[in-house]
């Protein structure tokens, strides 16, 4: 992983900066609005909020760089690179769930699953990544060999159960 792979990840300008109120204006309290709870406040106060954007590209070329390693060495590269001592990098590492499928688990018959779930199995969703942890030899891989790999337990599933 780069040593800069923080840096070129996080660097950009945060959505909705030019709709926030001034800070001036912030301390005064508007005639309509009443205090019923922080969050409903919040939004009834503040319709345009601050984002976070994040340019995640180079973190998934890094992965795709890294198809048919073990996941443990990709994992531990991505650590070294973010580490949990700053808000913003382990914010990055969450994102990690967004693009792979790390906690795919084997069950009692053989069939994969994921959160309790069987994969693949007809009316269940799943939210697609594009990498996944093959959980028989724990190496990197596109999503799109998951079908192919899937053992003959989840298509015996399929039609319920």
């Amino acid at each position: 992983m780069r040593a800069d792979m923080f840096k070129v990840i996080v660097e950009r300008p945060r959505w909705g900066a030019s709709h926030a109120r001034s800070a001036k204006l912030k301390g005064k309290a508007s005639q309509g609005i009443k205090k019923i709870g922080l969050k409903r406040h919040a939004k009834i106060a503040a319709p345009y909020t601050k984002m976070l954007n994040e340019n995640l590209a180079p973190l998934v070329r890094f992965l795709r760089s890294r198809r048919g390693k073990p996941w443990d060495m990709v994992f531990s590269e991505i650590c070294a690179g973010l580490d949990t001592g700053s808000t913003v990098k382990m914010h990055v590492r969450e994102h990690l769930e967004d693009y792979v499928l790390t906690r795919i688990s084997i069950g009692r018959h053989g069939e994969w699953m994921f959160e309790g779930e069987v994969l693949e199995r007809e009316g269940r969703w799943f939210r697609r990544r594009e990498f996944f942890v093959d959980p028989e030899d724990g190496l990197l891989k596109d999503y799109a060999l998951l079908r192919h790999r899937l053992p003959s337990a989840n298509r015996s599933l399929k039609g319920g159960a």
